[in-house]
């Protein structure tokens, strides 16, 4: 069968008469990382997978593609970082990777699996290399995906085979009728000359169509975000333990802050604490911003000098497992707010307060912000530094509540709060020099933001352990080191 364009856009297989020669020992393994205890647990992606099923009718089947690697520069790759959706229903690490879901079942052929098992999912994998393993690590491959992920694996040089068994099958009676291909990590790409966007999702799917033009395709997004939005237990133990990470990373970067330190530093101390206390990596890219850096909202440089007097803004949370923290602070960096600086913490914490009671069952998700904005909007007209009441989009510009999992901004239909949801509460007052207010305002930004979990009752801001009151905040800043979390 032809080798389908529509895997060609999102697998990319290497060919092995390209390779270069190399020796290697005979028997040659390298080191395959075990999946970690705390992680997800295998039958909760069982559970997962099961629930999209149980959505899907007889003659269907879904697809969900890895998230591709991404070029640094050169022949460097980024650290590659698997799609939440990917990591949702299966956990499996690997790029150039699909999972295939498939109401009632297929019995493969003998020849890719002589059990004569009927399955519900198949996992197509990268195939073993020992000169890659040797380059980057051990691939896990079929066998071994198998084993240790709960799935039936195949070699990604498969899936072609596998898709045209369904969708052209040679008993019409057994022909699945509509593909859900869900949304791809990297939908589309920029063309740098052109400024053209080239959508890869519109066009592979338009390829499949045209391969298999009796198929429906269709996409499951909805579904997802439905689902990821309520956290499991699992998911909400490993969501406590990176925000437990972050509150740990915080505390080493507020001790690290002093007058003329810089913003590295803060964010080197911020991080460090992150992977010693065993995440993988940053949910995002940290913001550490000082003077009037604490007026950009996603501020990612981080090579100025904090000077005295002036306030630091710190965003950043830790991923553990793929689910990430979110929190901000704001300080002062000689340890003592300015009243001004005083002045807008305040509004934003009592504007924070005012939000966070809002966080309920069946609550409207978009009440917590108006509830941050009127605090806000009163706040500025009290103070002087607006006018006109609508002034205040000037300097609260952004929303103030989004969900937080796998993503930063995580997957959710944004309707009413249910428990197990858990979001941000973010609110923050930015005042740039220039502003249409007095100078004695201007480079003071101040954004508080925690992890709010929705239950039956009163919602728990699953963060407080990180102080935010302004007596709180100074009293730790001239405290001294602040002793460091335990492993």
């Amino acid at each position: 069968m032809k080798i389908l364009v529509f895997i060609a856009a999102i697998i990319v297989l290497a060919s092995a008469s390209a390779l270069p020669s190399f020796a290697q020992p005979p028997n040659a393994e390298y080191f395959l990382q075990a999946r970690h205890k705390d992680n997800i647990p295998l039958p909760r992606y069982t559970e997962r997978r099961r629930s999209v099923l149980a959505t899907m009718s007889p003659k269907s089947l879904a697809v969900f593609v890895a998230a591709d690697v991404r070029n640094r520069q050169n022949d460097v790759d980024y650290e590659y970082r698997q799609s939440s959706d990917f990591l949702y229903l299966c956990g499996f690490p690997e790029a150039e990777s699909v999972l295939m879901l498939i109401p009632g079942g297929l019995v493969l052929p003998k020849a890719l699996d002589s059990s004569g098992a009927r399955h519900e999912a198949l996992l197509f994998v990268k195939k073993r290399d020992l000169y890659l393993e040797m380059r980057s690590g051990s691939i896990i491959g079929a066998d071994r995906a198998t084993a240790l992920f709960g799935v039936k694996a195949l070699e990604n040089a498969n899936f072609a085979t596998v898709l045209g068994m369904l969708l052209a099958p040679e008993d019409s009676t057994l022909r699945r009728d509509t593909v859900f291909a869900t949304t791809f990590p990297t939908s589309s790409v920029t063309e740098p000359l052109s400024g053209e966007v080239v959508n890869m999702e519109r066009e592979a799917r338009l390829r499949l169509q045209k391969q298999y033009p009796r198929a429906l395709i269709r996409s499951q997004k909805r579904l997802l975000a439905d689902m990821r939005q309520i956290k499991d237990a699992d998911e909400l133990r490993i969501l406590r333990k990176a925000v437990d990470i972050s509150i740990a990373g915080h505390r080493a970067a507020i001790a690290a802050t002093k007058p003329n330190v810089y913003e590295y530093e803060v964010e080197a101390a911020m991080e460090a604490e992150f992977k010693r206390l065993g995440a993988e990596d940053v949910g995002y890219a940290s913001i550490i911003g000082a003077g009037a850096n604490s007026c950009i909202l996603h501020y990612t440089s981080s090579r100025r000098q904090a000077e005295t007097g002036e306030v630091l803004l710190m965003d950043s949370g830790a991923e553990l497992f793929g689910y990430t923290a979110d929190i901000t602070r704001t300080i002062p960096v000689s340890g003592k707010f300015s009243p001004e600086q005083r002045e807008i913490y305040n509004l934003v914490y009592v504007a924070q307060e005012a939000a966070i009671k809002e966080y309920r069952k069946g609550v409207d998700w978009r009440l917590p912000h108006s509830r941050a904005v009127e605090v806000i909007r009163t706040g500025l007209l009290k103070l002087g530094i607006i006018t006109n009441p609508d002034d205040y989009k000037l300097y609260f510009p952004h929303g103030s509540v989004h969900y937080i999992g796998l993503d930063v901004h995580d997957a959710g239909n944004y309707a009413t709060f249910q428990p197990n949801m858990i979001l941000t509460c973010e609110p923050g007052i930015y005042i740039p020099a220039g502003s249409a207010c007095d100078k004695k305002w201007w480079n003071i930004g101040v954004r508080i933001e925690d992890d709010i979990l929705v239950t039956d009752g009163d919602p728990i801001n699953v963060s407080a352990a990180l102080p935010r009151r302004v007596e709180e905040i100074e009293a730790m800043m001239n405290a001294g080191t602040v002793p460091r979390k335990k492993r």
